[in-house]
């Protein structure tokens, strides 16, 4: 399941925040269907990240995230995605993953592609890690 941030219920496109993020859409790469679950850990990205995984998140794609949250996915597997701080609609985000257009994260990339958001700072404790 890919796992995209929605600022409402009904969102058609993707939201800038991560953590805050009402809701997610989780897509199921194989068939294009999607499900849209509310976030019962909103406000927190470390919280966010482990619900996620806990819905069988294997994917997910954001636009701003901190290192904390990062992590949280990589070592569970959770495979990390950028999309460029392009807004996409939840359509062009099934085309796209299907023809591997987003840069996934890795060790070599993930410090210059993350980004904690508009604040300017990551309030998950990621900098203490």
């Amino acid at each position: 399941m890919i796992a995209i941030p929605l600022d409402t219920k009904e969102s058609q496109t993707m939201s800038k925040y991560y953590g805050n993020a009402p809701y997610f859409a989780m897509f199921d790469g194989a068939s294009g269907d999607f499900e849209v679950i509310k976030n019962d850990a909103c406000g927190n990205g470390l919280d966010t990240a482990k619900f996620l995984i806990g819905k069988g998140s294997t994917k997910t794609l954001f636009y701003y995230m901190g290192d904390g949250v990062y992590r949280e996915f990589a070592k569970s597997g959770v495979e990390v995605f950028s999309c460029g701080q392009k807004i996409y609609t939840l359509d062009e985000i099934y085309k796209e993953f299907m023809s591997n257009g987003f840069t996934k994260l890795d060790e070599g990339n993930f410090k210059e592609l993350l980004d904690p958001g508009e604040s300017g700072s990551c309030s998950c404790g990621c900098e203490d890690d």
